[in-house]
């Protein structure tokens, strides 16, 4: 087991208005957590790893384009979301908020 303490954490400004501190980085999972302006957007880009964010306060639009349809939704505290690998996905934030994010880095 591994302690990481605040002062560990990485922190960087991602995008403009978005913040990411990395929680834990293990071999195959990432735990982050985002504070994100109102107003922000994180651009559409993809991963090859599943994506699980929970909002912990605010509202985001996701947007996930499938193979099929694009599909948005809107997420409000205490509410997440499952981005599935290899999808375009964006989000618009809509308030100022805060997410938990988790990434599983094994294909």
């Amino acid at each position: 087991m591994i302690k990481i303490e605040e002062k560990d954490q990485h922190v960087v400004e991602v995008f403009e208005g978005v913040i990411r501190r990395t929680l834990a980085c293990g071999r195959d999972v990432l735990m982050a957590k985002f504070e994100y302006k109102k107003g922000s957007h994180v651009p559409p880009h993809t991963h090859f790893y599943e994506q699980v964010t929970t909002v912990l306060k605010g509202e985001q639009k996701v947007i996930i384009k499938t193979e099929e349809k694009v599909k948005t939704i809107v997420l409000k505290e205490d509410e997440s979301c499952i981005i599935p690998p290899n999808h375009e996905h964006e989000q618009f934030n809509l308030e100022d908020s805060v997410t938990i994010d988790a990434w599983s880095l094994t294909p």
